[in-house]
């Protein structure tokens, strides 16, 4: 048996939350019919999001027991670039990118000298823990890495092959065959628009 989430949506609470819990109801599904979990595969396409719910996703996909795979389908930026370094083997499309940056915080309202500086002492922890997560899996250095994601660090697939972000390039389907495979689809809710009233003037 074979797990299969196509992460396509933001990287936020919800989406994280719809990710692990799929993945432990399956997990715990194939234990109690004494199957073997094969594999886990994400398949990634996504702007990012949140960076704790990331860090989340990270930590939670490290510590399973079982052999992880995440592919860049198309692109892999800010927050789902730590649900992608989670994988053993992390394989990307010829034509897939990454966009890695630090921390950032948008702010309305009024705020006192402290809170401002509670709040860029988050970012720097959050950007620290992002390049620590990054430098772990590129065997990259730090101080290196810190410069170019602060600076934001666009990657193609072959250099970031190059770097060790990822372990292989794919020019063909991954899965030869869906068969036995458990899938998720994890996309981005659907704004509905509301119909438009008419008025007619007389």
């Amino acid at each position: 048996m074979k797990i299969l989430v196509n992460f396509f949506g933001d990287v936020s609470e919800i989406s994280v939350n719809q990710m692990i819990t799929f993945i432990t109801q399956k997990i715990f599904a194939a234990e109690n019919q004494k199957q073997k979990v094969e594999e886990l595969i994400i398949q990634i396409a996504s702007n990012g999001g949140s960076s704790d719910h990331g860090l989340l996703a990270y930590n939670f996909l490290r510590q399973m027991n079982v052999k992880k795979t995440t592919i860049n389908i198309g692109n892999v930026d800010s927050a789902a670039a730590l649900i992608f370094c989670a994988g053993d083997v992390r394989l990307a499309m010829q034509t897939s990118r990454f966009t890695l940056h630090g921390a950032m915080t948008t702010i309305q309202g009024q705020f006192s000298g402290a809170k401002l500086q509670e709040i860029a002492d988050l970012n720097k922890r959050i950007t620290d823990d992002y390049v620590k997560v990054i430098s772990d899996t590129t065997k990259q250095k730090k101080t290196t890495l810190k410069k170019k994601i602060e600076s934001g660090y666009v990657i193609d697939a072959t250099d970031s092959k190059k770097i060790g972000l990822v372990t292989d390039l794919l020019d063909k389907p991954y899965l030869e065959s869906t068969s036995g495979v458990n899938a998720l689809i994890i996309n981005n809710p659907q704004q509905i628009q509301q119909p438009k009233q008419q008025t007619t003037q007389t």
